[in-house]
């Protein structure tokens, strides 16, 4: 009976294995990861799955069985690093590639010459909003800026600020703001304001709450979400509306639903009809050697998630964060956009203007500018392969295929669990008789 109970077990876990580790397969290809990347694994997925049977099951060790070991081994290390693969991206015949810049001021004391290098580059600047009425000295003040950068023909997107970014705790409050925003806009009559956008994130405090109640609650939200633009669409019609979220959070939609959103606490896919997406494709996280495939690994996968979407990716940071956040020097941010522009992304974000004014000087905008747009620009960008930067996007693709448990394809494990336990047994029975 032992023997029976270990095999079924050994079976049910051969099968979530399998669909775990070739949904995650799945959703990186899906997501247009090179054949170098995704190959690997092949050999993983197929020595992870057949390893508990393997154990439980205690077949002879055949020469084709050793053959078939030792041929996944060898694959597995070979296929690690891909041999020290890299990619040249061609950059001399990219279009020029737009740059804008997130920024935390109101503009009011801003040096003109950084106004006119912005205009001269045809930036957009993404302006958190320093108020929470629109109103009173701080929406005047904002008012003010905001008049200040239209003089410069200078477009704007505004960020309407919430007390612990757009999650779903605080969903209420922001669509209240957001509201506001689009009223404050209408009032000032800023031609220049072209759009709003949200910035979700997980919040950073959160209570303590159940799983379900987290489902009811990126659930409510959505529906907020959903219904605001809707309203923002009808009653503004030339006010854009947006939002701009971590890599993860546009994973999560690629299955069709939003375990990850639940575990973030943050929707940000599916809540629909967005009319731009901008991914905080933060290379400074990583180690300089992984920083290149991070950045055109997220936006190759962006553009085969929203293939005609309008999609900008905020890259940086270079200053301006929170205090124990990484930061880029200047030559690997303009490697960054470099790889951006050969990719064929159609507008970049700085993190954030404010800081790297303050680190690399007033003339940033336009030596930024001249090193990625301009004739110094290199022929190619070299992406050297990461291992381990494909690790963080086939775990994230396996956590979001690990949650679906969770949902409709809970009844999947239970019919497999079931079917695996009735072939244990069968087996088990046949072997008996045949002795």
């Amino acid at each position: 009976m032992s023997r029976i109970i270990l095999r079924w077990l050994s079976l049910a876990l051969a099968g979530w294995l399998a669909y775990v580790l070739l949904s995650a397969l799945w959703t990186i290809i899906a997501l247009g990861a090179p054949r170098y990347d995704w190959q690997w694994y092949v050999p993983v997925a197929a020595f992870l799955i057949f390893l508990p049977v393997r154990m439980a099951w205690r077949w002879p060790h055949t020469r084709y069985i050793k053959l078939l070991y030792v041929m996944l081994l060898a694959w597995i290390i070979a296929g690690y690093n891909c041999l020290g693969y890299s990619e040249h991206l061609v950059l001399d015949r990219a279009a020029p590639i737009a740059i804008s810049f997130w920024a935390y001021t109101d503009f009011l004391y801003m040096l003109g010459a950084v106004l006119d290098d912005l205009r001269a580059v045809h930036a957009t600047l993404y302006l958190h909003a320093p108020t929470l009425t629109f109103d009173g000295e701080s929406g005047q003040n904002l008012a003010a800026g905001l008049r200040r950068l239209d003089e410069h023909s200078i477009p704007v997107v505004l960020m309407p600020p919430a007390s612990d970014f757009l999650s779903a705790p605080v969903s209420r409050e922001w669509i209240d703001r957001a509201t506001l925003a689009a009223a404050f806009i209408r009032r000032e009559r800023s031609a220049n304001v072209r759009g709003l956008i949200g910035d979700a994130e997980p919040p950073m405090h959160p209570s303590p709450i159940s799983l379900s109640a987290a489902t009811t609650e990126v659930a409510q939200t959505t529906t907020g979400l959903r219904d605001l633009i809707g309203t923002l669409h009808r009653e503004y019609p030339s006010l854009q509306v947006g939002v701009t979220a971590s890599w993860m959070q546009y994973l999560d939609g690629v299955d069709g639903d939003a375990d990850l959103a639940v575990f973030e606490r943050s929707p940000v896919d599916p809540p629909g009809g967005w009319d731009f997406v901008n991914v905080m494709t933060y290379s400074s996280y990583f180690r300089p050697e992984q920083r290149a495939y991070w950045v055109a690994s997220v936006e190759r996968g962006m553009a085969r998630r929203y293939p005609t979407g309008y999609i900008s990716h905020l890259i940086g940071l270079v200053g301006g964060g929170f205090p124990e956040e990484p930061v880029l020097g200047f030559d690997d941010l303009v490697r960054d956009a470099r790889i951006s522009r050969a990719l064929g992304v159609r507008e970049i974000v700085v993190f954030q203007l404010n800081g790297a004014l303050k680190v690399f000087g007033s003339d940033f905008v336009r030596r930024f500018s001249a090193a990625v747009n301009g004739p110094q620009a290199p022929a190619s960008v070299v992406v050297p392969y990461s291992r381990l930067v494909s690790l963080a996007h086939y775990g994230l693709a396996a956590g979001d295929a690990l949650l679906d448990s969770r949902g409709p394809r809970v009844w999947l494990g239970i019919g497999w669990a079931l079917i695996s336990g009735m072939i244990a047994w069968r087996l088990a029975y046949a072997e008996s008789g045949a002795r």
